[in-house]
């Protein structure tokens, strides 16, 4: 694969053609390339800035991360790290009811969508959780957000705030503030308590990572993907105090959401991005995996949905994942194509 050193204006002039509030943020997650070495940096910034993307969500190594910001700098590109809300010690992880953990041992389903909208009944996300509702796990957390907001980066980029079961946990933690949460509000329904107390933990959740970093640095940016699918509201993005959110319009794999449940679910989006917040911009997310038998969204439909992103007047952009659109050329030209980057030079690397 050749190393292509693109200079920045190349890319500006390219997005020239986009209006100034048409994705002008657009981000690319990743997490399949190898990113051992300086080399390695080098040719993920270059892919990405052929392909016309301009912020990378990405966990560099430690000592590699100044490195890498000027890496992307000099490519009119901004560097977030990649800030994963996963694991910590067993006695704090989400609590499932007796049937949710007996669905985790059976096999997984050709189906399974892997923390995406479920096409199953009773589907459980495989991989244990925090509880966010529980103050040490808070603690936790704002301690690790504390650090990676400290390191040479523009911003971070938070993933994986969700319940496992897509709704909530039962732990000890969740079942007293829950029962506060009903005495404070008598006069709605137990289901509709329990879906607005589920939200609120991740809402506040959010809120209090992004507190933390901007504490630590007032003019750090923020994005986030809202993952996993939370099934009562599964677009309750817009309440989060974050500058870029990612909200699913296109999932990675079958079976896929027709194109019109894709323009309805990024014009809601796009629609309510500045209900909370000012500085908050909707990112439509779209995933995109070409493994067999998980994906076979052809070149023309991802670019369909890049155009209904675009054509929506969205300002930003969310796509995963960089390896994966490299490892289907004909893809990666489309969203070259699409979102202004140079696919004459994605045909280069091949």
């Amino acid at each position: 694969m050749r190393t292509l050193v693109l200079a920045s204006t190349w890319l500006m002039a390219a997005t020239c053609g986009l209006a100034a509030d048409q994705l002008a943020w657009r981000g690319v997650w990743v997490w399949s390339l190898p990113m051992k070495t300086e080399a390695d940096l080098v040719a993920i910034a270059d892919a990405a800035q052929a392909l016309g993307f301009n912020a990378l969500l990405m966990a560099p190594p430690a000592d590699q991360r100044a490195f890498m910001r000027e890496l992307c700098h000099q490519r009119g590109m901004t560097l977030y790290l990649s800030t994963v809300f996963a694991g910590g010690p067993k006695e704090a992880r989400q609590v499932l009811l007796p049937e949710e953990e007996a669905a985790l041992a059976s096999p997984v389903a050709e189906e399974y969508m892997s923390g995406g909208e479920p096409v199953l009944p009773g589907e459980v996300m495989r991989g244990s959780l925090p509880c966010y509702a529980r103050p040490e796990v808070r603690a936790q957390f704002r301690e690790m957000v504390q650090r990676n907001a400290a390191d040479p980066v523009d911003g971070l980029a938070f993933d994986y705030i969700g319940w496992q079961n897509y709704r909530r946990c039962y732990c000890p933690v969740c079942a007293e503030q829950f029962a506060a949460y009903r005495r404070e509000h008598p006069g709605l329904s137990a289901g509709r308590a329990e879906e607005q107390w589920a939200e609120e933990v991740l809402v506040s959740f959010t809120n209090e990572m992004a507190a933390a970093a901007r504490g630590v640095r007032s003019e750090i940016a923020l994005t986030i993907h809202i993952y996993p699918w939370f099934a009562p509201n599964p677009y309750y993005g817009q309440r989060t105090d974050i500058d870029y959110v990612g909200q699913t319009v296109s999932w990675f794999f079958r079976p896929h959401w027709p194109l019109e449940t894709v323009q309805r679910r990024n014009d809601q989006i796009v629609a309510r991005q500045h209900e909370r917040y000012r500085h908050h911009h909707a990112a439509p997310f779209i995933g995109f995996d070409p493994r067999k038998p998980r994906d076979f969204r052809s070149a023309a439909r991802v670019a369909a949905e890049l155009r209904i992103i675009r054509d929506s007047g969205a300002s930003g952009l969310q796509v995963a994942e960089l390896g994966y659109l490299l490892r289907k050329p004909s893809v990666a030209e489309a969203v070259a194509r699409e979102i202004g980057g140079h696919p004459e030079l994605v045909r280069l690397r091949r």
